[in-house]
């Protein structure tokens, strides 16, 4: 059973080439969650070196150094433990599907703030 310190917020980890897409992202996960940006798999590395307390990865499929299908597979191998919540997306991103697996690992007992998320995504996405 995943546990998570009551005091902080889930960490996401956003990879994502485009800095648009990465932003969009960020303001969508900002209000629940602590959203860290990389660009590419080699800084998502970076990342969770530093900061192994990532609690989750939204992952588009194509970095420019590797597939994000293999950089997941690569955590998985190395069994870090955040492979298991890995988001793999492609564009254009569904952003309600994001949200719905975040919250659903995170605030399955707070459907309020599952509610926020999920209407934040709607005014995104139109």
């Amino acid at each position: 059973m995943f546990s998570l310190d009551a005091a902080r917020l889930p960490i996401v980890l956003v990879v994502d080439p485009m800095v648009a897409s990465r932003h969009a992202m960020w303001r969508l996960l900002s209000r629940s969650f602590g959203v860290l940006e990389a660009p590419d798999a080699r800084r998502a590395r970076d990342w969770l070196t530093s900061r192994p307390n990532i609690d989750a990865l939204v992952v588009q499929m194509e970095l420019p150094d590797a597939q994000g299908s293999d950089l997941v597979k690569s955590f998985a191998t190395a069994q870090v433990a955040v492979a298991s919540r890995a988001i793999l997306v492609a564009r254009p991103v569904d952003l309600r599907m994001v949200v719905t697996r975040l919250a659903g690992w995170f605030f399955s007992r707070d459907a309020m703030r599952a509610e926020v998320l999920w209407r934040e995504a709607d005014r995104l996405c139109s």
